[in-house]
């Protein structure tokens, strides 16, 4: 769904490979929390894990661990999932204590995300200028360093939300149509709203998609930094020429 078809066999042959060469701690990174996401996909997680570490003990025994970072995802805006929710606090935690049921004993260590600070990441990076008036009274509340753990108040944000009489939750468990205007729609990250849109239709079906290196998709980066390129030529951008003509066809067609 997220366009990396990585085979379960190719992580597993590659863990056995790493634990052969002298390395006796693998982590692997996850995330919980995409669209559609069944509490049996979280299952599987701690299934791929318990897996991995296996061949690590078939390799070099009971020094085999293994140590599963587990996120929460955030669906950001300027991405093919801005449409979606983000998952809601009684679902984060469900998908945290199976982990947590699961993930335990010897060689095996699990980290997660705290889902009240998740929470406040949502409505943060999809919030809207309303936010402003938020953020400033949950300062003069007192919510300062909030990065540090030991210094977040989330009691204090919610006390600010009510204050100006918005729910947080319309930031992050909404659902978006496909023709709203988001507020971060007047800033043009170089790729169209329309070729997000069609990831976010393919990822519904789980259709991945070619390394665009191989083969360009028209996302409109190419006519968006065109001057850029032209300037300072190299193979280094990685993405296929454009003639001078076409450039100036794509950005009549994205003005």
């Amino acid at each position: 769904m997220i366009n990396k078809p990585i085979s379960t066999q190719q992580l597993l042959d590659t863990a056995r490979e790493i634990y052969a060469r002298g390395w006796t701690t693998i982590k692997l990174y996850f995330m919980i929390g995409h669209p559609s996401e069944t509490i049996e996909d979280v299952q599987a997680i701690a299934d791929l894990c318990k897996a991995v570490l296996a061949e690590g003990k078939k390799v070099i025994g009971k020094r085999a661990t293994l140590h599963a970072g587990v996120s929460t995802f955030v669906p950001k805006p300027h991405t093919p999932f801005q449409w979606v929710a983000c998952d809601t606090l009684d679902q984060i935690e469900s998908k945290q204590a199976l982990l947590k049921r699961e993930l335990r004993g010897p060689g095996l260590k699990l980290t997660w995300n705290n889902p009240y600070e998740t929470l406040m990441e949502a409505w943060l990076s999809r919030g809207d200028r309303r936010l402003a008036k938020v953020i400033e009274t949950a300062w003069q509340l007192g919510a300062k360093f909030d990065a540090w753990q030991d210094q977040f108040n989330y009691a204090v944000w919610q006390q600010a939300f009510a204050m100006h009489g918005i729910d947080p939750a319309f930031y992050t468990h909404r659902q978006r149509s496909e023709d709203e205007i988001f507020p971060w729609d007047h800033i043009f990250s170089g790729v169209r709203k329309a070729y997000l849109l069609s990831e976010y239709h393919a990822s519904l079906i789980e259709k991945t998609q070619n390394d665009c290196r191989q083969g360009c998709f028209a996302c409109g980066i190419l006519p968006k930094y065109a001057d850029i390129r032209r300037n300072n030529p190299g193979s280094h951008w990685k993405c296929p020429e454009v003639p001078r003509r076409q450039i100036k066809v794509n950005i009549e067609q994205t003005a």
